[in-house]
């Protein structure tokens, strides 16, 4: 993965959808589909819509696992995302700079993640880039999954070191996640669907309703959506992913 200022430019001939482009959606109305954005780039635009009356939440599953829960140490703590503080509709600051916040995901039964949070308004639109994918690998069984809020809370969360070192080996780069970890979260977390079913990439990755030792809680204030500072280096400007998984 390589973070890059700026908009990324988008390839004329190569904004298509693709086969098999309509994400399945499951106890939501939101619906979305990927399109490409760069072909050539291997970026897709990942396009929702809240097809209902009411406010909702969703957790996007593609490619074998949830979006966001590869690599969160290194998005939060190179400001392409940030920690959700409550279910707030995604602010639409263009295609090339929307991102979404990380929260709890929880399965039930002990089951726990960390992944991108999606709330919209009633009919809201809304778009959010990704890298990483390919003619040959595009983005497949995509699912939306419907989440609702069970609580805003304090969290001691930590990741597995494996997600910063395989991070690095893959892209040739030296970026760090997060510091200290584990760390006191206040975040918010949801309870998906009863039809999703548990992936974790890193089995070392831990959340628990217990403070951290010797640790201050970390409260993180939101603002539109954004990353800290306003900056360009988001989630959309993410222009490759080597997948290993």
């Amino acid at each position: 993965m390589v973070i890059t200022s700026g908009s990324i430019p988008r390839v004329s001939g190569q904004f298509e959808m693709g086969l098999g482009s309509q994400v399945e959606s499951i106890s939501t109305s939101i619906t979305a589909n990927w399109s490409w954005y760069n072909k050539l780039m291997g970026i897709v635009s990942w396009n929702f819509k809240n097809n209902s009356a009411f406010q909702e939440t969703a957790v996007l599953y593609r490619s074998g696992y949830f979006f966001g829960n590869a690599y969160f140490p290194i998005y939060l703590e190179n400001g392409v995302s940030m920690w959700g503080t409550q279910l707030a509709p995604l602010t639409n600051r263009g295609i090339d700079r929307n991102t979404m916040p990380l929260g709890i995901v929880d399965f039930g039964q002990g089951n726990r993640i960390i992944a991108f949070l999606f709330t919209f308004d009633p009919g809201q639109s809304w778009s959010v880039l990704e890298g990483g994918f390919s003619a040959r690998s595009p983005p497949s069984n995509g699912v939306l999954f419907g989440a609702m809020l069970e609580k805003t809370g304090s969290f001691c969360i930590g990741y597995d070191p494996k997600q910063v070192t395989d991070y690095d080996r893959q892209t040739s780069t030296s970026l760090k996640g997060y510091s200290p970890n584990p760390s006191y979260i206040k975040t918010v977390e949801v309870a998906i669907s009863t039809f999703a079913q548990f992936v974790q990439l890193f089995p070392g990755d831990t959340i628990s309703d217990r403070p951290c030792q010797n640790q201050n809680e970390v409260v993180v204030q939101e603002e539109s959506n954004v990353a800290p500072g306003d900056i360009e280096e988001i989630v959309g400007n993410i222009v490759r992913v080597i997948r290993s998984f």
